[in-house]
């Protein structure tokens, strides 16, 4: 059998710990995705029996997302990525309020690029340990600003900010809250989603790539960023990716039946996995030390004397993929603002994630490996 283009020829399975960049599609995700193929080539606004059809799978899906956060499906929006909701909700604020927009320092990329080329930006800063400094966002809400920017929990280190008490400061200064929930699959939805413009992902969940959803709090209006059509409910112009949209719903579907159970197993097999890397001399979490405060399927680990992509490398040449402490960009090697704003070494540190595929046996495997690679290359270093 021929091997996929770039990846490694091994006789023994490969280990993949790099879920946060995607989580591997779900079996129930493979066969939603398997029907909807029978589904008819139709547009899913057409009013004959076949674009009715489609439009009833798209719905469907809608509905089990909106169920998944305790939401009535009308609150869900379809996009084809994180950039591009985050530009539609941003600018639909600041359509109709004027004012700064304030984020905190640890947001993605494309939140504190979009709010720069909209105006005023106030960062808010974060501790060493990665939290928001709730201080700083309240002397921000002050000043009566355009909206306010919180993810729930951090792409690259696993913390969890204080949302509850950002939700509830924002509210009080009647302040629109945009939330990035993208990486919080695991966390169990909260009655403040009701309240904030929230984004979710479908590779967050174990879904194809390419579709995520923004949720839009009751009474307010979302404008379209992309013109020419009145697909979403006039939210968003173009034909909705029905295959997407129905493995979508079925990642957010099985995700929600067993976030409990897996948030539970995979924080069990992350401290292990922890364990054996602290166990390294000079390898520490980044971050809270206590899991708690972390998502249980994502961790970051600095490493003392030796560089990320040297790390990357010399895993992978071992069967285990990871991800460096460098931007999300697999073009760029610069290193991660969110561990700059930190305080942490971006460049000497690697970040695991786990996922409902991560085999139980991996933590031998693992072991093996990451002390291998770190050891030979600080004693490469030294030579």
């Amino acid at each position: 059998m021929t091997m996929p283009v770039g990846l490694p020829s091994r006789a023994l399975p490969r280990l993949f710990l790099d879920s946060a960049s995607a989580v591997p599609l779900r079996p129930a995700v493979i066969d939603a995705l398997r029907h909807a193929l029978d589904l008819p080539s139709a547009d899913p606004g057409r009013n004959y029996a076949e674009g009715r059809i489609v439009r009833d799978a798209v719905e469907v899906a809608r509905e089990q997302i909106g169920a998944s956060l305790k939401l009535a499906s009308s609150r869900v929006t379809f996009f084809s990525g994180i950039p591009e909701a985050v530009a539609t909700a941003l600018s639909s604020i600041h359509q109709r309020r004027h004012g700064a927009t304030v984020l905190s320092a640890v947001e993605r990329d494309s939140f504190h690029q979009h709010a720069a080329a909209l105006g005023e930006v106030t960062t808010v800063p974060v501790n060493d340990v990665g939290l928001v400094d709730l201080g700083a966002v309240e002397r921000a809400l002050a000043t009566n600003p355009a909206v306010l920017c919180c993810q729930w929990a951090n792409q690259e280190t696993g913390i969890i900010q204080p949302i509850g008490a950002i939700v509830a400061m924002a509210k009080a200064a009647s302040v629109p809250l945009v939330i990035d929930a993208t990486q919080a699959g695991r966390l169990a939805p909260e009655p403040w989603i009701a309240d904030a413009y929230v984004m979710i992902s479908s590779e967050g969940l174990g879904g194809p790539a390419g579709i995520t959803a923004l949720t839009v709090p009751r009474g307010s209006v979302l404008r379209p960023l992309l013109f020419g059509g009145a697909q979403e409910r006039g939210r968003r112009a173009g034909l909705e990716p029905t295959l997407l949209a129905v493995g979508f719903g079925a990642a957010a579907l099985d995700n929600a039946a067993h976030r409990s159970t897996e948030a539970t197993e995979l924080r069990l097999l992350l401290d292990q996995l922890i364990a054996k890397a602290t166990a390294v001399e000079g390898v520490r979490v980044i971050g809270p030390t206590l899991s708690t405060s972390r998502l249980p399927d994502l961790v970051s680990l600095e490493v003392d004397g030796v560089a990320s992509e040297a790390i990357v490398v010399g895993l992978d040449r071992r069967g285990v993929a990871v991800h460096s402490g460098s931007a999300c960009s697999s073009e760029t090697f610069e290193p991660s603002p969110v561990l700059a704003a930190m305080g942490s070494d971006a460049q000497h540190s690697v970040r695991l994630s786990v996922s409902w595929a991560t085999p139980w046996t991996c933590v031998e495997d693992f072991d093996r490996a990451f002390s291998e690679t770190v050891r030979d290359l600080r004693s490469l270093a030294k030579g």
